[in-house]
Order: C-alpha cells, then sequence, then structure tokens
C-alpha cells in the first residue's frame, strides 16, 4: 500500500459534543472518502465525558477502583463514541466498521501500565496488517476507538490523556502514511492561547522538537507520547473544523520522532557562576551584561533569575577563563556586589518528558546520587528538561546511576 493512498483522520471531543456535531463530522469523512482515499478515522470520547466518568468513580469509590477496573469504565467514552460515528457514517451510505477492544480487529497492543501505558510497536504493526490493511483494500472505513489498548492478558488499557492523539500518529506509522490529521475546536496551533491574550495567530509550521517543547510546557495542542510515534517522513496537521473542510490550512508538524526521554551529559565542562546584589535583575543593567556575555562569546546553557542574584551555567573555556571575564564585566557595569564560581562540573541533561506529569521525578533522580555519595550543585527544573550539576569527577557515574534509574539499558 503505497503512503499517499491512506490519510488518519483524529476527530477530538470538542467537536464531537452533540448529534449535530457528530453529523457534521460524519459529512465532512464521507466529502473526504469520496476523493478516492483510504480513511481510517479515530474519535475521542464525546465532550467532557471521560472527566465525568472519572469523577463519579472517585466520587462512589475513590480507593476501591483498581487501575485495570478505571481503565475499563473509561474506555467507555471511546466505545460510545465509536459506535455513534460509524451509526452516522451508515445513514449516509459510507461503509464504516466499529473497532474497539471487542472487535477481533482490534490493532493496540500495550504494555500493563494501566492509566498510561506504553504501545509494542512492533506487535501493533503485524496486528494493523492483518486487521487494518484488509479493510481499507475493501474500501472500508474502520472507526477506531482513540485513547484506548489492550496488553497481552486481553484487559484494557488506556494511553494518558490525549491518548487519542497517540493512536491516529501511531496508526499512521503502522499503515505507512504521510498523513496524520487532528481535527480539534481550533484551526492549528496559536501563538498564544486564546483564552488568554487578545489576539493571536495560527502558526503555519513547527518540528517536533518544537511542538515537543510546546506540549510538556503546557499547551494542549497534542499529546507529548505521541511524537515517540511519528514516522520521520510523515506529516502531522492540525486543523479546526470551523470552515468546513478538514485537510486544509491549520498548522503542520515535520520532523523526525522525538523519544519520550532522552538522558545526556554535556561532553565539556562547565563553570557555574552566581552574582550577587540588589541591583541584578535591573532590566537596562541586565541587557548590557547579556549583550557584553555574548560579545565575548561566552557560551551560556543555562541560567536563573531571583531578585537578589543571577545564576549562569557557562561552558569552561581553557584558553580564556569565562568566570573571569565576568567578573571584570560586572565590575565595570556595577552590576552586584560579588561573584562566586565552580569550576570543573559536569551538566547532565534530562529532555522530553512530561515532567510536570510524573510524580516523583526528582527522587527518582537524587536518590541514587545520595547513595553513592554523589553531591548535586545545581538542580534546575523546568516542564520539559532538567539540568543537574555533579563535580567532573562524579559525571560518568552520575550519568549511569540516573539512566539505571529510568531503566536505560
Amino acid at each position: 500500500m503505497s503512503k499517499s493512498e491512506t490519510v488518519i483522520y483524529k476527530f477530538g471531543g470538542s467537536v464531537l459534543d452533540s448529534v449535530s456535531s457528530i453529523r457534521k463530522v460524519a459529512g465532512l469523512i464521507k466529502n473526504e472518502h469520496e476523493s478516492e482515499k483510504r480513511i481510517v478515522v479515530v474519535v475521542s470520547a464525546l465532550k467532557g465525558q471521560t472527566d465525568e466518568l472519572l469523577k463519579m468513580a472517585q466520587e462512589l469509590g475513590e480507593n476501591s477502583n483498581s487501575p485495570s477496573d478505571l481503565d475499563s469504565l473509561l474506555s467507555m467514552g471511546e466505545r460510545t463514541s465509536a459506535r455513534l460515528m460509524c451509526i452516522a457514517l451508515k445513514s449516509l451510505g459510507v461503509d464504516a466498521v466499529l473497532i474497539d477492544p471487542e472487535s477481533e480487529q482490534w490493532p493496540i497492543l500495550t504494555d500493563d501500565n494501566y492509566g498510561n501505558a506504553n504501545p509494542d510497536l512492533e506487535l501493533t504493526k503485524l496486528s494493523v496488517k492483518k486487521s487494518l490493511v484488509p479493510l481499507l483494500e475493501k474500501r472500508k472505513i474502520p472507526v477506531v476507538c482513540g485513547f484506548l489498548g489492550k496488553n497481552q492478558n486481553g484487559r484494557v488499557t488506556t494511553l494518558g490523556r490525549g491518548g487519542s492523539d497517540l493512536t491516529a500518529v501511531l496508526l499512521g506509522q503502522c499503515l505507512d502514511t504521510n498523513l496524520v490529521i487532528l481535527v480539534k475546536d481550533v484551526s492549528g496551533i496559536k501563538s498564544g492561547d486564546p483564552k488568554k491574550v487578545g489576539h493571536s495567530n495560527t502558526i503555519k509550521a513547527l518540528d517536533t522538537t518544537e511542538t515537543k517543547l510546546l506540549s510538556t510546557s503546557g499547551a494542549k495542542v497534542i499529546q507529548s507520547k505521541a511524537l515517540q510515534y511519528k514516522s520521520d517522513e510523515s506529516v502531522i496537521r492540525i486543523v479546526g473544523i470551523d470552515k468546513g473542510k478538514i485537510t486544509d490550512d491549520g498548522t503542520i508538524i515535520t520532523g523526525k520522532s522525538i523519544p519520550n526521554l532522552e538522558i545526556s551529559i554535556l561532553e565539556k565542562p562547565v563553570q557555574l557562576v552566581t552574582i550577587i546584589g540588589d541591583n541584578v535583575t535591573e532590566p537596562k543593567l541586565l541587557s548590557t551584561f547579556f549583550e557584553d556575555i555574548y560579545k565575548q562569546k561566552i557560551e551560556v546553557v543555562g541560567a536563573t533569575l531571583e531578585s537578589w542574584c543571577i545564576m549562569l551555567l557557562v561552558v569552561d573555556n581553557p584558553k580564556m577563563s569565562p568566570f573571569n571575564v565576568i567578573h571584570e564585566i560586572i565590575n565595570k557595569k556595577g552590576i552586584g556586589k560579588t561573584a562566586i564560581c565552580y569550576d570543573s562540573l559536569n551538566l547532565i541533561f534530562l529532555k522530553g518528558q512530561d515532567f510536570v506529569q510524573t510524580p516523583g521525578i526528582i527522587s527518582k533522580i537524587t536518590d541514587p546520587l545520595t547513595k553513592n555519595g554523589i553531591n548535586v550543585y545545581s538542580f534546575l527544573p523546568t516542564a520539559s528538561s532538567i539540568k543537574i550539576l555533579v563535580h567532573s569527577k562524579d559525571g560518568e557515574k552520575a550519568l549511569k546511576l540516573i539512566k539505571d534509574s529510568f531503566g536505560f539499558s
């Protein structure tokens, strides 16, 4: 099957909130099907339904719900949505086939991590080839429940919040498609949250790295984990439904797949420079300070500001001590009162994972270092990256300990 023949369309709950919206979506799918495309439809639960199911389960027995039982309950949202979509499509004469975890053709197989399961890519590829490809060759439209998987024991799992995005992108890779279209209630990714800014523009294009950073920093543009399963050559297009078309405009996402978690070490040693004083964050002084650093070609790899100090991570340079240069700049400009420096440090990065949504992440990093007597000079977390500073004599050992803690070989 050539890539150009198949397109994956995923419809989020925000565009599936009523009988009229489901009927509208079904009409759009029919129009696309008549253009000779082979189509796979992925649907989320109806708007708000997953949250409502979760709320009721918690009210009825918060401490008595097993993760497996909870996933089984939450799957009812997508199961209902897929059945309604099939009814709507069939009423228009479209040969739609329901694909849910009870179907013989169910393709998505996962591990046992209930609530945030991870697909088994190779098994899913084999299953897709066996179950979905024959349907597409017969010009049928599979309507697949998003968000859901099955483990090797046949139990229903869920793929994490926003997991319907993952379903669509994963099926795109397994079917070797060029295009995955995510249909939402807004016409693409915006330059700012429309609910918080007066005017926002639609971003025409992003690469996967930029998209990952957005999604792990609070923007609900795409489930960050879904980007692990994007094939390098494919395009993800995020579009709205307001214009009556689901193929044009919006935002395209290109580039290679992004690992869920990267752990690496900066090969060059770094210095941690701290500048202390009650004027260090004055805008004019800050502006000229960073201009001078740039002119001196000092490589800054991290910075934090407090009302009373600036902390800089700079790459050490044996030909020119960055700390000495910075000290000269702050004396000349009258920035701060004093400066101190730690030398011979290694910088370890953790990147890619949504750390805000990962409880216990800090102890998972620091506990093995503490047990092995490794001092952490600085710990700089953001939503999508964590920087850890250790002495260079401990760098490689600390890297291995952290990798082991996260199950890296």
